[in-house]
């Protein structure tokens, strides 16, 4: 596959889906850095150093959202797409309400996430978008 030089942060809990997740960005020409541990994923974060960010909403001992702004906060022009088996964000959102309304540069995605699906959201989260500044 060609190299699309950009390059993506997982954070999963559970190390099956954010392996596969890799498997399948990598396959296209993603540079994929995963993580199951939140806390990992916080250390090695660099500003300007990823294109996107994808992440669980549901995790054990920091949650997408609180994980979302701590990532924000250092660099404020970063791209998420969250990741979610649960069937409302709600209640999450008692605590972050900053989080709605969902529009910008913010997606959400059901778990499970087919290969289609998340090429497609990836695709028009970061290339896409390419062809309007360029342009």
């Amino acid at each position: 596959m060609a190299q699309v030089n950009k390059r993506i942060l997982i954070v999963d809990d559970e190390k099956d889906v954010g392996t596969t997740l890799k498997m399948i960005l990598e396959n296209y020409g993603f540079d994929i850095d995963c993580f199951t541990d939140p806390a990992m994923a916080m250390e090695k974060f660099k500003a300007n150093l990823y294109d996107l960010i994808i992440l669980d909403i549901k995790m054990a001992e920091i949650n997408g959202f609180e994980l979302y702004d701590k990532l924000k906060s250092r660099d404020p022009k970063i791209k998420t797409l969250f990741i979610t088996a649960l069937n409302s964000v709600e209640p999450y959102n008692t605590r972050n309400s900053k989080v709605y309304p969902l529009s910008g540069v913010r997606h959400f995605m059901k778990k499970p996430v087919s290969s289609e699906d998340l090429l497609g959201q990836v695709y028009s989260m970061l290339i896409s978008q390419e062809l309007y500044e360029d342009g």
